[in-house]
């Protein structure tokens, strides 16, 4: 399973837990109003903020980035760039011969330019650079729309809990009165319970998430673009692998190696 759609879950299971085992009566937690001003709230703030289009386009983030989404592996596009060079060292015709079976689309898109004949290498590295940065700046903020929406539910269900506190004030002068105080209060704070769990764990996370993806997409591309730049220049295998290595931690570079090892044959061969 997905580790954030796991952490979804098992945020929901603990607040369900916890709320239900702290109540007499857990029907309490089921009030519409609350549900009606926090997310219609939400909503409504929301669609005065950005637009339909913009709003869909978060949907399919959330979808497609967090609950079905994987971590950006490093190892992949590295083992596919070095596969490339020892290839392309022994067959000049492998990048034109093989384009369609490469993997990275943004790593195809360069070799498409360097086939083009058009740009010369410094020109390629150019386009792809801001290629690149076009997407880190878009997916940030697609990243900083959730967290906008994350305050937009707090402060509905403040603005719930004070409605219910108005209406619990209203209604103190009559003759029971104090056996009411209990139950009403309990009602208008259900309203910022709804905005605070909505807030933290949905909108914050997943912002949190879609800027940890943006920051890996980064490195990913900038390991592309040097790794076209080695692959025109022919360079050993052993050579761009190192070198694309060197955008990692040790333990990540240890798990490329330990990848790569039992398939050096064509390192081998490039050799």
């Amino acid at each position: 399973m997905n580790s954030s759609l796991f952490g979804l879950i098992l945020a929901i299971s603990v607040f369900l837990v916890v709320a239900l085992s702290s109540v007499k009566d857990s029907v309490i937690f089921l009030d519409w109003h609350a549900a009606v001003i926090v997310l219609g709230g939400t909503l409504a703030a929301a669609l005065l903020s950005f637009n339909i289009k913009n709003l869909t386009k978060l949907m399919k983030l959330f979808l497609s980035k967090v609950l079905k989404g994987k971590e950006n592996q490093y190892s992949s596009i590295i083992e596919e760039i070095v596969n490339i060079s020892a290839k392309y060292r022994t067959d000049d015709n492998y990048l034109k011969d093989n384009l369609d079976k490469i993997q990275n689309l943004f790593l195809k898109e360069g070799v498409q330019l360097l086939l083009d004949g058009v740009f010369t290498s410094k020109e390629v590295n150019l386009i792809l650079t801001k290629r690149a940065n076009t997407h880190y700046v878009r997916y940030s903020e697609d990243a900083h729309m959730f967290t906008t929406l994350a305050k937009f539910p707090p402060a509905f269900g403040l603005l719930g809990a004070v409605v219910g506190i108005i209406a619990l004030m209203q209604g103190l002068g009559g003759a029971d009165a104090i056996n009411s105080v209990g139950p009403a209060m309990a009602t208008a704070l259900v309203a910022t319970l709804y905005g605070i769990a909505v807030a933290n764990f949905i909108f914050i996370p997943v912002g949190e998430n879609l800027a940890k993806f943006n920051k890996q997409d980064k490195i990913i591309r900038k390991m592309t673009i040097d790794g076209l730049q080695m692959i025109r220049e022919k360079k050993h295998p052993v050579i761009v692998e190192e070198n694309l290595k060197s955008y990692l931690l040790p333990s990540e570079r240890a798990l490329v190696k330990r990848k790569n090892a039992p398939g050096g044959s064509d390192m081998d061969k490039a050799a």
